[in-house]
């Protein structure tokens, strides 16, 4: 038994976002001047709202230097005799860091967690001041890079503290990591009798002596909060005095419930650290999600079924937020990337806040998260400073990360200068280091060097081909792709591809190309110079793109994903206008277009039969997309429904509704069915919808009395 107790402390995260004091620091003397100081007065400093990047502020809006951001809080009683740490999600770029005037470190990359160790420098009694510097300077030294003097990553360095900050406070001895690795042991499609569930979990002891302890573990789901073991399991530890320890854990489970992007069903993996006692010290809990990914012979296999999946990217900015974003803001923008049918999509070229890594686990979106290795060059890629760089970055992710079901692969970066010595030594290095980290998921990196000549490019290191193609564009002829595709195929047959980019951009070679005036419509998607980007006429050009180039990926087996580019016009400078959506996400045409492509079923007819006493039966007939060697997307419809509703032609008023429970239906499938309703004595509208079983709807159709198609 311990000779003294330790003091249990109740896990708590106290947020410091909220008012915060800023003042930019053009001729860099804040520091100079002590405006770290607990006794500055920041009284004149602009009061402003974190998370928080200066960019949106109209003054500030092309500022590139250093910021300061101030702000003062008090502890709560229960950090005393406690652990106490300060956290931030995200800082963008440089981030050098102050608490009541002692300086903790700095941090560099602007997309992943900054924590330090602040238990001895708090004040139990009276107010703490923090102050933060930030630096969102480009360079070619950093990640993402300035690749040349007139060009750099092509979204905005928005400068500032862009996600939460918070004081994690817990007892001296605590869990301070878990990973957890789920493995389903298979009996067919989407059916497992039995899971394997392994965790790594890191015990940290911040006090003196050694610390004889016990770690006790349980599973629950999530959706009902009931365990699935038969009693908790556990393993005793002993942790020296100011060390960690490792403890390794297996259980097995009998019929998981497994995750897919339909039925993304979830677990809490729930450890409690107790002392020699049996008192609770600390407890953390991981949700996990139980699916299997393998990528075999050319294809994607979720588990155990082969699928083809489609998605789109999506940038962190919002207008009047910039990359800070409100929980609000993602929320409506991936409600919408479900509504588009969503289901894979490497997201960007950066780490995402923890909500989206969280909504896609809830809601089913499979992710490749990616680090902002951006078009880095050869010399860049030689560089020992530069790949430690990328290393720091991408073992910052993968620790965040890990635990999530919806990541299923990792990138190393995006459209770097791979067809070089330097860029497949730089791949060969980054995905041996992924694998170190985590020896349980496929790596790969987003190429746009594979459209001629694929066999020197890097992505022959990597585990499956993430292709940037803008054929039709930036790269060639439209009518390159299906060759190009064939190629990579015959290069590496036993590689799963995943067109990770294609879109368009209205004016594309008005930076790289040709001139407008020596291009045709047979060969380039273009519109002229003088049709301003956001027309509409611009979008039906797009439209085109989307359904000429979806066609060409379904024919081709191997093309198991298409993720188009992008959701909504962002901050450029290159003035991009690629987006679904623009900046106030006011739809194009080709949004409804990409929804239709990307819909899984399809509504073939309805028609309309008069009944006695005023009754219709309207006889719905739908197909499936299938089969999977020659459509996408391709996959098995499960808990589908088909759901109706009578309304007033301007939706006012509900007559009736209903909804038809769809059988398991497999690509190429036919389903046929009635619905049975009484004729309102007034004009009417009948819609159906077909709906996922996580509550989005995958397409509508809207007909009149006659049971004509209105839109």
């Amino acid at each position: 038994m311990n000779s003294r107790p330790i003091l249990a402390v109740l896990p708590v995260s106290v947020p410091l976002t909220g008012e915060w004091r800023f003042s930019i620091d053009k001729d860099q003397v804040g520091e100079q001047q002590g405006w770290a100081d607990s006794s500055f007065d920041d009284s004149s400093w602009v009061p402003v709202h974190v998370p928080h990047t200066w960019n949106v502020m109209h003054e500030y809006s092309e500022y590139e230097g250093i910021g300061w951001y101030r702000r003062t809080f008090a502890l709560p009683e229960a950090s005393q005799n406690a652990y106490v740490s300060l956290r931030f999600d995200a800082v963008f770029y440089l981030a050098r860091v102050w608490l009541n005037g002692q300086y903790l470190g700095q941090h560099e990359g602007g997309y992943t967690p900054l924590e330090f160790d602040v238990t001895s420098l708090v004040k139990n009694g009276g107010m703490n001041v923090l102050a933060v510097q930030v630096d969102n300077m480009r360079a070619t030294n950093r990640i993402p890079v300035v690749i040349r003097p007139d060009w750099s990553f092509d979204w905005w360095n928005y400068g500032g503290v862009t996600r939460d900050v918070s004081l994690e406070i817990t007892s001296k001895a605590y869990i301070a990591r878990q990973q957890i690795v789920s493995t389903p042991h298979l009996t067919g499609m989407d059916e497992a009798d039995s899971a394997k569930i392994t965790a790594t979990i890191t015990i940290s002891n911040t006090l003196g002596r050694t610390l004889q302890s016990k770690v006790q573990a349980d599973l629950f789901e999530d959706a009902t909060g009931k365990s699935v073991l038969s009693s908790p399991i556990s393993s005793a530890v002993n942790i020296s005095a100011k060390g960690n320890a490792e403890v390794p854990m297996e259980v097995t489970i009998t019929a998981p419930k497994l995750w897919h992007f339909d039925h993304p069903n979830l677990y809490r993996w729930s450890v409690s650290l107790l002392d020699a006692d049996g008192h609770v010290l600390h407890t953390n809990e991981v949700t996990i999600g139980i699916r299997s990914v393998e990528l075999k012979d050319g294809h994607f296999y979720l588990n155990g079924e082969p699928v083809r999946l489609v998605g789109v990217t999506r940038h962190a900015d919002y207008p009047g937020q910039g990359s800070a974003e409100t929980i609000s803001a993602m929320a409506a923008d991936y409600d919408d990337l479900k509504t588009l049918n969503e289901v894979l999509s490497r997201p960007v070229h950066y780490p995402q806040h923890k909500f989206i890594l969280d909504y896609a686990d809830q809601h089913g979106i499979l992710l490749i998260p990616e680090v902002p290795a951006w078009q880095l060059t050869q010399e860049q890629m030689y560089s020992e400073q530069m790949r430690e760089l990328e290393k720091l970055q991408l073992r910052e992710m993968i620790a965040e990360d890990f635990n999530h079901a919806s990541v299923w692969a990792w990138s190393v970066g995006n459209e770097i200068e791979s067809n070089t010595g330097s860029g497949v030594e730089f791949v060969k290095e980054m995905v041996a280091y992924v694998k170190m980290l985590d020896s349980t998921r496929p790596v790969g990196f987003a190429s746009n060097q594979l459209g001629s000549r694929p066999w020197f490019d890097a992505t022959k290191e990597s585990d499956f081909v993430l292709m940037n193609q803008y054929f039709g564009t930036w790269v060639g002829p439209k009518q390159g792709l299906g060759p190009a595709l064939d190629l990579i195929h015959k290069t590496w047959p036993e590689k799963t591809i995943i067109i990770s980019e294609y879109g368009f951009e209205p004016h594309w070679n008005a930076l790289w190309g040709p001139p407008t005036s020596s291009l045709n419509t047979e060969d380039y998607y273009f519109v002229p110079e003088s049709t301003a980007s956001d027309s509409e006429a611009a979008d039906l050009v797009r439209q085109k793109l989307i359904t000429e180039q979806l066609e060409i990926f379904r024919s081709k087996p191997f093309v198991a994903g298409a993720i188009f580019w992008t959701y909504q016009d962002y901050r450029t400078r290159s003035n991009f206008i690629m987006g679904l959506v623009d900046a106030d996400r006011n739809r194009r045409g080709s949004w409804d277009v990409l929804r239709e492509e990307y819909a899984p079923i399809l509504i073939d007819s309805l028609s309309l039969s008069r009944q006695a006493d005023g009754q219709y039966t309207a006889i719905v007939t739908l197909h499936t997309r299938g089969p999977i060697d020659v459509d996408m997307p391709a996959y098995t419809l499960r808990g589908y429904s088909l759901d109706w509703e009578l309304t007033s032609p301007d939706g006012s008023k509900k007559f009736s509704a209903g909804e038809i429970p769809l059988p398991i239906l497999v690509p190429a499938s036919q389903w046929s069915g009635d619905i049975m309703f009484h004729v309102p004595a007034e004009e009417y509208m009948l819609t159906l919808r077909i709906m996922r079983p996580t509550g989005y709807s995958v397409i509508e159709r809207f007909y009149d009395a006659e049971g004509k198609l209105i839109k």
